[in-house]
């Protein structure tokens, strides 16, 4: 059972990691592990939101954080159907 869990994990991973090289599919990227001179491997990035074992950026794409070296693994974030609706009018 804990091996169909892990298999199950991993491959919804594999989706949202492949679905960040969609252009125009997510409008920030949450770098897992980034290295700690993100920013600088990154000038264009924007700095949304930083934690001690990720970052997310935006204006940026998954083959730039990659192909800079900048973080281990790239998920989407910032998706509308993802975020909590303000109740505010």
């Amino acid at each position: 059972m804990l091996g169909i869990a892990l298999l199950v994990v991993l491959g919804w991973l594999a989706i949202l990691a492949g679905g960040m090289f969609i252009p125009g599919a997510a409008p920030s990227a949450l770098v897992i592990l980034p290295r700690s001179d993100l920013l600088a491997r990154l000038p264009d990035a924007g700095l949304v939101h930083a934690a001690r074992f990720t970052a997310t950026v935006s204006g940026v794409s998954a083959g730039e954080i990659y192909g800079s070296g900048a973080g281990l693994l790239v998920l989407p974030a910032g998706l509308p159907l993802c975020m909590i609706p303000d109740p505010r009018p």
